[in-house]
């Protein structure tokens, strides 16, 4: 990855990215990956829960964009895409709201960002609505 794509940061709103309704106020990780088979690059999002147990990731490639992910089984299955491969998404992620900043893995404190944020959501769902 260059300087200038390690030193962007990747941001979203407080809500999941897959809403839509990134706001670039919040700078979370993105993970950038190629596919061993020959498949596409891929951004893994380690900060952030698809799952309400934050058990899986969140996703984006060009074609299917927003998903859920298995952190580890894509890592696995996958190589470290170059600044050339995932230049194209990064760009696409700057279009939707992003400023992804590159990271090159995720780090145990991500991992544990991701639990906490999902048990969050959980509760804030769980919780009685005023009204």
């Amino acid at each position: 990855m260059t300087d200038n794509q390690q030193d962007s940061q990747t941001t979203h709103t407080e809500d999941s990215p897959q809403t839509g309704t990134q706001d670039n106020t919040v700078a979370v990780p993105v993970v950038l990956r190629v596919w061993r088979d020959g498949g596409g690059v891929f951004a893994l999002f380690p900060t952030l829960p698809s799952d309400e147990y934050g058990h899986y990731c969140d996703a984006y490639a060009h074609v299917g964009q927003h998903s859920g992910a298995d952190y580890w089984g894509c890592v696995q299955a996958s190589r470290p895409a170059t600044a050339e491969e995932s230049a194209p998404l990064i760009q696409e992620l700057e279009r939707i709201g992003y400023r992804p900043r590159v990271v090159q893995r995720a780090t145990q404190a991500m991992h544990d960002e991701r639990t906490t944020e999902a048990r969050r959501i959980r509760e804030a769902m769980r919780a009685p609505r005023a009204g």
